[in-house]
């Protein structure tokens, strides 16, 4: 049946509407308070996050400016490194500035969501064996108890660990990307199976240390509303039930092993021994391969449980108990995920547009709203029952041709339609307030999702900017439906 947008009721008026931050990307950078991702930058060569949006003394503002689009929620994230600058040594002014922001988001009016660790983590933490380190839970812990223990009585909402599916890709390099894609990257001598052996141990330290953490929550916070934000594929429904069980049949470390290292190794024509010079048989197989390498990128993706949303499987009971330990399971109070990107088929080109928005090509990323409701009713059917939380969404400027207001109407357009059936969506926060240092690059408007734009790299006075999209996002919230005129 054809489903006419503009006849859905409105979201209820417990809908909460949002937005949303982060710490490395709009805080700005101090020096001894460095994060792995500082360290990363320089290691790399990346653009350093500079001031970002100095949101740590400019905070007040933006608060303010989400205040009057109409959002009931804000969320941001607190800084572990400055938080914990060094091992068992905890700021106290720091944890004071962020009992601050804390309540001017709830003086204005608005549910504070605050996430714990989003991307970073302290270099003392790394130097001691960062994710993978047996002890890691046991340091997130001791860490997030003070935070709580500083900040707890003012947040309802917490996200222990950001896009967890995400970290393992600071120990696997996909065979086609020169460099890991985020840090810490393993050296340059690490075999594949040792990157293999990293990643299983990262799952299960992220299980752990998630675990941990909703425990000293819940445990001085009885009524907090705990849960996590994975970024799923944007695939076909079917598509992505092959990925999870290629996830939930795994049988052992050697299983994930052999699935993994389809990932991490580059099909080679190549016969052992070959001399340097190739011959001619050798050296058409190489052509070949790379003439098919957008097929085998899809193949390796789809074809391993690292790319599935293990994560939530994990929270079902679903995944092998090496990699998600029993008293793991179920440990959340809302099911929250990210959506961006997706495809409605298997158009090759279309499916490579969305690896390659992984590595941070967005203008070029192929915008699918239907994946959204999709993933709504996946995570339904996982936990009948539980309320979900869409942590992010959003766009850069213009990306697969659609500008940001339109793909707003269109994803929130979705979430109407899950709800009309009967599905628990209770939140949707906007990424983002403002524009964000995204990740060692300039700015520019194909990395630029904020509703304010700032000029990151021209403006010394780093103004907000309101763009079209902020207009469309406030009808939007105003009308609680995306039947808003263009």
């Amino acid at each position: 049946m054809f489903w006419n947008r503009h006849a859905r009721a409105p979201l209820p008026e417990s809908f909460i509407f949002g937005v949303a931050t982060a710490d490395h990307q709009c805080e700005a950078h101090v020096a001894g308070w460095d994060d792995i991702w500082d360290v990363w930058e320089r290691q790399l060569g990346l653009h350093p996050r500079g001031r970002a949006t100095d949101f740590w003394e400019r905070y007040p503002e933006d608060i303010r400016l989400a205040q009057e689009l109409g959002c009931r929620a804000f969320r941001v994230s607190i800084a572990w490194s400055r938080v914990e600058p060094q091992p068992g040594r905890f700021d106290t002014t720091v944890l004071t500035h962020y009992r601050q922001l804390i309540d001017t988001v709830r003086a204005v009016g608005m549910e504070p969501i605050v996430t714990l660790l989003h991307f970073v983590w302290p270099p003392h933490v790394q130097e001691r064996g960062g994710l993978i380190a047996a002890d890691f839970p046991s340091w997130f812990e001791r860490y997030v108890s003070t935070v709580v223990e500083a900040v707890g009585s003012a947040v309802r909402y917490w996200i222990p660990i950001n896009e967890p599916n995400g970290l393992v890709y600071g120990f696997i390099k996909p065979w086609w990307q020169v460099e890991y894609s985020s840090p810490p990257g393993l050296p340059s001598d690490t075999t594949i199976e040792d990157q293999i052996i990293a990643v299983g141990n990262v799952i299960r330290n992220l299980f752990r240390a998630h675990t941990s953490a909703r425990l000293a929550i819940k445990g001085r916070l009885p009524d907090a509303l705990v849960g996590s934000n994975p970024l799923p594929l944007g695939l076909p429904p079917w598509l992505q039930r092959f990925l999870d069980r290629n996830a939930t049949h795994l049988r052992g470390h050697d299983e994930l092993a052999k699935q993994a290292a389809r990932l991490a190794v580059r099909p080679v024509a190549r016969r052992p021994g070959t001399a340097p010079a190739p011959s001619p048989a050798v050296a058409l197989g190489r052509e070949l391969v790379s003439i098919l390498d957008p097929l085998l990128k899809i193949y390796s993706v789809v074809t391993t449980g690292v790319t599935s949303n293990w994560w939530h499987l994990g929270m079902a009971g679903r995944l092998p108990e090496f990699l998600c330990p029993e008293d793991c399971i179920g440990q959340q109070d809302f099911v929250g995920f990210d959506y961006y990107w997706g495809v409605r088929n298997l158009s090759l080109n279309r499916i490579a547009r969305l690896l390659d928005a992984a590595n941070r090509h967005f203008s070029g990323a192929p915008v699918w709203p239907g994946a959204l409701y999709d993933l709504i009713r996946y995570h339904a059917r996982l936990f009948p029952g539980l309320p979900i939380l869409i942590c992010e969404n959003g766009s850069v400027v213009k990306a697969d041709g659609v500008d940001r207001g339109t793909y707003l109407r269109r994803h929130i357009d979705e979430v109407q339609r899950a709800v009309a059936r009967g599905l628990p969506v209770v939140g949707y926060l906007c990424w983002s307030i403002t524009t964000n240092r995204e990740w060692g690059t300039f700015a520019s408007p194909d990395n630029d999702f904020g509703l304010y734009h700032i000029a990151l790299d021209s403006d010394p006075d780093l103004r907000r900017i309101a763009t079209p999209s902020l207009e469309t996002y406030r009808a939007i919230i105003a009308m609680r439906s995306a039947s808003v005129a263009k």
